[in-house]
């Protein structure tokens, strides 16, 4: 599965990955993946907050580059 929701990924997936131009930077379930992002990194234990800790990127930022591309 492929996504850029978040909330669709945890319902769906027992593991998740995050990729970052192409590669995967960072994996494990969503349980896991808030865990580290909350321990090592001080952030709120979401899954947004991984994708910005690992990427430097907010989805919304990630979304908006897909889209000027189309164009």
């Amino acid at each position: 599965l492929t996504t850029h929701d978040l909330a669709e990924a945890e319902r769906l997936c027992d593991r998740i990955g995050i990729l970052n131009d192409g590669r995967l930077i960072v994996e494990g379930t969503a349980d896991e993946l808030k865990t580290l992002v909350e321990r090592d990194h001080g952030k709120p234990p979401t899954l947004e907050a991984v994708f910005m800790t690992y990427t430097g990127r907010s989805l919304d930022d990630d979304v908006e580059e897909q889209s000027s591309d189309d164009d």
